[in-house]
This record gives structure tokens, C-alpha cells and sequence, in this order.
């Protein structure tokens, strides 16, 4: 009886974990088709999980898109971070397959030397990369194809655009996908269409742009705006002609909406030769004045928390120095609120001016972009001439306020033109003569619907070195973005044209955390430091002074006698500069010491925080546990 109730046992058991092994089986079949897409992802931005941008532009597939993902395995064997970064992208490629029901197919295709498949890979434009000395080249690139035979193709997968991944793909599937694109019309006095220094290329700002909308230029001559431009875009605008003011009034009167860059001096225009007289500043004085917009373009903004170290040669010196005009504005200064700056990490500007409303505005007003309250608006005549950080730094008094760089403004308006279209100049009407006469639409004093306009008031924050870094990777340029200037040009067209499915995407790019506190106390202790300088640079001043006012004997005879009375001066002084030079290095010390003090906190909080709280809770159970244990004895 005992030996058979023990082989009931064993098969009991065996039978057991049979069915264990049979059920763990079928849950990963289960799993594995049916919640491919479940992660768990505890990184603070989410960067591993996929945006609703990117779901949104999923869904909108039509027609089915092929990926032709090519890989060289050899290649992830000779440089290990590119057969890892192979898994990411691959994954990504997964969930983005299982997310878009079957609209998407993922072929993962090995290239080999000589094959057809490398042939393949070098018609879709795939870049290739020498991996040993026999020249054979290794491949890690994409293909995107749509039913149509629409092209798209990532060219090389570089490592150092890892946190652009979803961006990049995610561009792919929505240029495919959505073949009609959004119509922006440019105003602009600056050549960022054909610039010949790019060789008459466009500036890599535009590049971006015109990925994702159609750009009509808009002549300075032009008398009307069309109704089938969505948003018009403003950069750097000298409008000189009444007739351009008054189409870009009736194009906001009839409900159009404006993304307006401006500036109280952009330096790209300064430096270059060719630019076309609409250097300088810019303006829409006429237009602000009428909707209460506050804004000089006489004075540009510094922010003493956000300048930008520099070295700049000033009167045959090099100044080492913050250059206050350039600033890098982090997610302190930006509206988390707002659909367009809500995941932006950083602005890079340059000479930025500010914007407020008037007493009488009839027009509100949602701060984008705002400096610290330890700014102050300077002349802009600082950065109209010879550049010298040290001379705007030296007269820098913070106003104690903070100021607005960008902002959303919304609003009814009435219009700037309140007697109708200006009249023609005399010599504009004879040249108008052979010309066919313009059809205005019928003339609006007031806005249909609320104004809807976001303005920047900087435009060099476009220009190629404020936001993106190009690298020469075997012949081929990649640019690498450093700044989000790109992502608030390009979320605020989508958003004034009324798509914001990739808003949330194309701002997630940059993951770099500043340490703000110890860039805090490392600008107060400069701070005290300059002060203490400048009071040494003022006594060698008024030593030299005296020094040329006394009367030494031997003078010229290459021999210089001193008075026992200008000894004892030279003495007083040495022991006041070794002063000096004694309170620099204990500045110099403190400000060490503070921050290697919050380097040292920084190291225990986050090494030792999380073993702590654990022993804690270990000790707190163990306590809870042996007290459960006193009461089931003495029960």
C-alpha cells in the first residue's frame, strides 16, 4: 500500500511537470504573438517607448510600406556598439510592425560581397563601410518602399543619433504615408533657400522644413497672399512695401496664421557679404502697434544664467568671457505647458529680443520661451559693431525681472489698414500699367476669427551652428542636432497648420542633463571673481598714472633712481596686489571646494540611496516578521 501510494506520487510529479512544461510552451507562443508590444520602460522621458506621434502616423497608413533593413553581421563583430545598436533598431522595427496591423513589412537582409543583395543595397543607396584591408565593406542602412515605388532610405544607422531613432523612422513612415503635404508661405531677407556659401544650397534648417511641408517663396513685390497657404512663415522680415504689409494684415484678417522670427540683430545676416540690404534688425512695427505687441528693436536680452563662454579678439587680445548676447535656454526656461515647447530640452539663440504686451493690447499672450530674472536688456549696439563680450559683461545690472522671447499671441484683431489698401506710388502705378492688375480679395477692418501667431524674436537660432553639428563619415555628412531650435520651427508650422500627430515625437530628441546647480554656483563665484579683477585692473591703472606723473632721476640713461618716498609707494602697492592675488585664489578655492562638496553628495545620493532604502525595508520586515512570530508562539 505504501510503495503504490508513493508511485502515485511520482507520477503525480511527473505528470506535473509536464503539464508545467506543456503550459510554459504555450504561454510563449501566446506571448510571443500576441503581446509582442508590452515593455516596461523606467527611464524618466520614456525614451524607449513608443511617442503618440509615432501610433498616430502608424495608423494613417493607407498602402503597405516594405522595410529592407541591411545588416552585415561581420560588421557587429568587428565593432561590437553597432551589432547592439542593430538590436535596437531591429526591435524598434518589430514593434512598428506589430503596431500598424500588417501595413508594415520588416525584411532583415544580409548583404554579402558580390551578392545580389549587395547590389540591392547600393541601388536603394545604402552606405558602405570598408571593414578590413581586402576592401570588403560591411552595410547597416534601411530601405523604405511604399505600393506606389515612393523611396525613402536611411543611408548608414549611426550610434551617435541613437536617441533620433524613432524621429528618423517615424519620418519614414509619414513621407510615405502622407504624400500631401501642408503649404507654408516664407517672407524673408535672408538667403536661407540658396545661400551662397552653402554653394546655393539651402540652409539644413529648410531641409528639415521642407520634409514635411511645401514651401512657397513670396515675393517682397506681392500684393496678396493666397487663401491655399496654411501658415506663413516670417524670417528676419524687412518688409519696406505698404502692399506686403497690407497682404500679410488682410492674410491674418481673413484667419491665416503666422510664425514670426525676429530680431534686434541677426549676426548671420552681419557676416555675410552677400546678404541683400535686409540685414540688421527686424520689424513689424505697423502691425504690432495696432494689436498692442511690445517690442524694441533696439535691445537684445542677456541672461547671466544662460551665456555662453567664449574666446573673441578684441583689439589684438584674446577675451576669454560669457558672451551674454549667446545663450542656451534649458527646460527651466521653456513652457511645459504648451504643446510646442512641452518636451523640449534646449534653444540655443544669439542677440534675442523680447516681447510684452501694451496697455491697450488687444491681443493675449502665453509666454513660450523666458529668460531668468537675472537678465537685462542691453543696447544693440554691443553686437552691431565690433564684438566684446568683456565690455557687455562688465556693464551687465540684472533687472530683477524676467523677460519673453517667445510667446503664442491669440486674440481678435483689428486690422492695420483701417481705410483699405494703400494707394499706389506714382512711379509703382506706370510700372503697373503693362502689368495685369492684382484682384484683391474684399478689404476686412477686423479679423474673421482669434489671431493665431507665435512669435520668436531671434532668427540666428536657425543658422546651422546654433543647433546641429556635421560630422564627415566616409564621404558622407551626417548632422547630428544639439539644440531643439529645429523641433520648435517645425512643431510650431504643425502646430498653427493643425496636425500635431508628431509634436510629442520629434521632441523627445535630446536626453543630456545639465547640472543646473553647479553651473549656479560656478557663475555666482565668477561672478564675485570678475568684481575682485576688475578692482586689480583699476589699482595697476592708478599705480601706472602715478607712475608717469613722478619725476625719477637717471631717467632715459637707462638707470632709474627711486625716492626712498616712492619705494615705500611700490611697497605699499606690492603688499595690496599680493592682497589681491591672495583673495582670487581663496575665490578660486571656495568655488572649487563647492563644487567638488556637490559633486561628493551627488556621488552618495545616488550610489548609496537606493542600498539604504532597501536595508531599511529588509530591517522593517525582518522587525514585523520576528514580531508575527512572538505572537503565533505565546497564541
Amino acid at each position: 500500500m505504501q510503495a503504490l501510494e508513493n508511485m502515485d506520487r511520482k507520477k503525480l510529479t511527473i505528470a506535473g511537470l509536464v503539464v508545467a512544461a506543456i503550459f510554459l510552451f504555450f504561454v510563449n507562443i501566446w506571448s510571443s504573438l500576441e503581446i509582442q508590444s508590452a515593455q516596461l520602460d523606467l527611464t524618466e522621458n520614456k525614451l524607449y517607448t513608443l511617442s503618440e506621434g509615432t501610433k498616430e502616423v502608424i495608423k494613417t497608413i493607407d498602402e503597405p510600406i516594405t522595410f529592407r533593413l541591411y545588416y552585415s553581421p561581420t560588421f557587429g563583430e568587428i565593432s561590437p556598439p553597432h551589432g547592439n545598436y542593430f538590436k535596437r533598431v531591429r526591435e524598434l522595427l518589430e514593434h512598428f510592425q506589430v503596431i500598424s496591423g500588417g501595413k508594415i513589412n520588416l525584411k532583415v537582409i544580409n548583404p554579402v560581397s558580390f551578392s545580389v543583395e549587395e547590389d540591392e543595397a547600393v541601388k536603394f543607396g545604402i552606405q558602405g563601410v570598408p571593414l578590413d584591408q581586402s576592401g570588403e565593406l560591411g552595410y547597416f542602412g534601411m530601405a523604405a518602399v511604399n505600393s506606389t515605388d515612393d523611396r525613402k532610405n536611411i543611408a548608414f544607422f549611426n550610434p551617435q543619433r541613437e536617441q533620433f531613432l524613432e524621429y528618423d523612422l517615424t519620418r519614414l513612415v509619414f513621407e510615405l504615408a502622407q504624400p500631401k503635404k501642408k503649404k507654408i508661405g516664407l517672407i524673408t531677407s535672408l538667403l536661407i533657400e540658396a545661400d551662397p556659401m552653402l554653394q546655393y544650397k539651402p540652409w539644413p534648417i529648410m531641409q528639415q522644413v521642407t520634409q514635411f511641408f511645401e514651401v512657397k517663396s513670396i515675393d517682397s513685390a506681392a500684393k496678396k497672399i493666397d487663401d491655399d497657404i496654411d501658415v506663413l512663415l516670417m524670417v528676419h522680415p524687412k518688409i519696406l512695401e505698404d502692399d506686403l504689409m497690407y497682404a500679410v494684415d488682410q492674410f491674418v484678417m481673413r484667419g491665416g496664421r503666422l510664425l514670426v522670427f525676429l530680431d534686434p540683430q541677426n549676426e548671420t545676416a552681419r557676416m555675410t557679404p552677400q546678404a541683400p540690404p535686409g540685414a540688421g534688425s527686424s520689424e513689424l512695427k505697423k502691425l504690432f502697434d495696432v494689436w498692442g505687441i511690445d517690442y524694441n528693436e533696439d535691445k537684445f536680452v542677456g541672461d547671466r544664467t544662460r551665456a555662453i563662454r567664449v574666446q573673441a579678439p578684441v583689439n589684438g587680445r584674446d577675451v576669454i568671457a560669457d558672451y551674454l548676447s549667446w545663450g542656451i535656454y534649458d527646460k527651466r526656461a521653456l513652457n511645459d505647458d504648451d504643446v510646442v515647447t512641452g518636451q523640449l530640452t534646449a534653444i540655443s539663440l544669439a542677440s534675442a529680443g523680447t516681447l510684452a504686451l501694451k496697455k491697450d493690447a488687444s491681443v493675449k499672450m502665453i509666454p513660450l520661451l523666458q529668460t531668468s530674472k537675472i537678465s537685462q536688456r542691453i543696447d544693440a549696439k554691443f553686437v552691431r559693431g565690433q564684438i566684446n563680450p568683456e565690455a557687455i559683461l562688465k556693464q551687465f545690472k540684472s533687472e530683477n525681472k524676467s523677460f519673453t522671447i517667445a510667446a503664442r499671441f491669440s486674440g481678435k484683431v483689428k486690422s492695420a489698414f483701417p481705410d483699405g489698401p494703400p494707394k499706389p506710388k506714382k512711379d509703382a502705378k506706370k510700372k503697373d500699367d503693362d502689368k495685369k492688375p492684382v484682384k484683391l480679395p474684399p478689404h476686412l477692418g477686423e479679423s474673421k476669427s482669434d489671431l493665431n501667431m507665435i512669435v520668436m524674436a531671434d532668427s540666428d537660432l536657425l543658422t546651422s551652428r546654433f543647433w546641429v553639428q556635421q560630422q564627415d563619415f566616409f564621404g558622407q555628412k551626417i548632422s547630428t542636432p544639439v539644440s531643439n531650435n529645429a523641433d520648435f520651427l517645425v512643431n510650431s508650422l504643425e502646430n498653427l497648420g493643425g496636425s500635431q500627430a508628431l509634436i510629442s515625437l520629434r521632441s523627445r530628441g535630446l536626453s543630456v542633463k545639465p547640472f543646473h546647480t553647479i553651473q549656479d554656483i560656478k557663475n555666482l563665484a565668477e561672478d564675485k571673481y570678475r568684481k575682485t579683477e576688475q578692482q586689480l585692473s583699476s589699482k595697476l591703472k592708478e599705480l601706472q598714472g602715478k607712475l608717469q606723473g613722478l619725476n625719477v632721476e637717471g631717467k632715459g640713461k637707462g638707470k632709474i633712481i627711486l625716492t626712498s618716498t616712492q619705494q615705500k609707494a611700490f611697497k605699499q602697492f606690492r603688499g595690496e596686489m599680493l592682497t589681491v592675488r591672495k583673495q582670487l585664489r581663496d575665490v578660486q578655492l571656495a568655488l572649487r571646494k563647492d563644487i567638488e562638496q556637490l559633486d561628493t553628495q551627488l556621488k552618495i545620493l545616488n550610489i548609496w540611496t537606493m542600498p539604504i532604502i532597501i536595508a531599511i525595508v529588509a530591517l522593517v520586515l525582518a522587525v514585523l516578521r520576528r514580531r508575527r512570530y512572538k505572537q503565533q508562539a505565546h497564541d
